[in-house]
This record gives structure tokens, sequence and C-alpha cells, in this order.
């Protein structure tokens, strides 16, 4: 299983400049994340795998948005987009879901992300481990990342709950 040492490594490697951040407590959502890091939620990167006929996709989208499938299917050309089982993120990715990172994965995976995650100076994005994130420049991370930039995310109302 992979660690938030291995987010760090793979980022270490790169040259790109980033702290790894240790939360007080486990969190389930991005908006929990981000009280626990006194931040806005657009500043926690939600990513989050999806299954397409076409294979695996990483999509990455500010906290305080959700994943539009219809849009990933768009900029996929695939006809549906399903999550993935628990497991079989593991299997893809070396980490378990809740702690996915947006790069230093096992495998090199398709990565889809909102122009909304590169639009603040700093983000937090998963670290690795339940209690842990990754803060870096925004601009780092579009950098460490071989993404696709496509507007797949849908901003919620205040006081909803983010779900992907």
């Amino acid at each position: 299983m992979r660690t938030c040492s291995d987010v760090h490594n793979y980022l270490l490697e790169r040259g790109v400049a980033h702290e790894i951040v240790h939360l007080p407590a486990l969190t389930s959502t991005a908006l929990r994340t981000a009280a626990l890091l006194g931040v806005p939620p657009r500043e926690v990167v939600k990513t989050v795998l999806f299954e397409t006929e076409r294979g695996p996709v990483l999509c990455l989208v500010p906290g305080d948005a959700r994943i539009d499938r219809a849009r990933v299917c768009t900029e996929f050309g695939c006809d549906s987009v399903t999550a993935v089982a628990a497991a079989r993120v593991v299997s893809l990715t070396g980490y378990r879901p809740r702690s996915l990172p947006p790069c230093g994965l096992a495998a090199d995976l398709p990565v889809v992300a909102d122009p909304a995650v590169f639009e603040l100076p700093v983000v937090y994005c998963g670290g690795g481990s339940a209690t842990t994130m990754v803060k870096l420049g925004s601009a780092d991370l579009r950098g460490a990342l071989k993404a696709r930039v496509a507007a797949i995310a849908v901003r919620l109302q205040n006081g909803a709950v983010a779900r992907g």
C-alpha cells in the first residue's frame, strides 16, 4: 500500500515544492477537510477515480463542486462513467479511496482537471493517507500532472454536500 511518503517522493523527484499536512482527524468530505484546515472548500481538490468503457479516469475538481459525469463522458468520448469500487481503486492506484492523491499513483492513468482547480495560488490535495493532505501551488500541481483541463465541475450551492 502506498503512503504519503510515496506522494512526497514523487513530488520531490520532480522538484515540486510542497508540504505534507497532517490532519487532526479523519474526514469524509472536502467540506470537512476544509474546515479542519481552516481554508475555503474550493482550496481542497477532490480526486475521484471513475471507470469508463475505455478504462479508468482520474478526475479533479474543487471541494465546493461535484463532478458532472456527462461532461467527463464528453471529454473522453465515452457513453458512461461509474464509480470505482474501493478494491479496484487500491489495485489501480496503490492508495485507498479517501486518501487518493492526484499524482504518484501505481499506474499511469488519464487525468482530467476542472480549470477551477488551478485558479487559486495554493491548493490542498489528498496526501496518500487518511489523515494527510498535500499543500502546493496550483501552478506546481498543474506542472506535475499530465492532465487534460476541461470544465467537468458543477459548483454546489452553500451547504450542499459534495460526493464527487
